[in-house]
């Protein structure tokens, strides 16, 4: 029981984490290309569109651990290199 509880919570903080990036990069892209507001440094839309679909797939794993159709390790191991993924390419491109 115990495990099952841990494995909902968790999962809820991933799904949530997730949905607040894919509302960040979004309110990019808008910002970028329906305001007026002049930015020092934009992101290309590859990278904006890149991060979303790793928060896609981070939100189905987030879904399949809360089913228990895989393991806490399989999805926060994906969870993590999808998020140094995206720390890269923000960071580096």
């Amino acid at each position: 029981m115990l495990k099952k509880s841990t494995n909902v919570v968790l999962s809820l903080i991933q799904i949530i984490l997730s949905v607040y990036w894919i509302y960040e990069m979004i309110s990019l892209y808008y910002k970028y290309h329906y305001t007026d507001i002049l930015f020092a440094f934009m992101y290309p839309d590859w990278v904006l569109f890149l991060n979303i679909f790793l928060c896609l797939i981070n939100i189905f794993q987030g879904i399949k651990l809360t089913r228990n159709k895989i393991s806490l390790k399989k999805s926060y191991g994906f969870f993590g290199i999808s998020l140094v993924i995206g720390i890269l390419i923000n960071n580096f491109y």
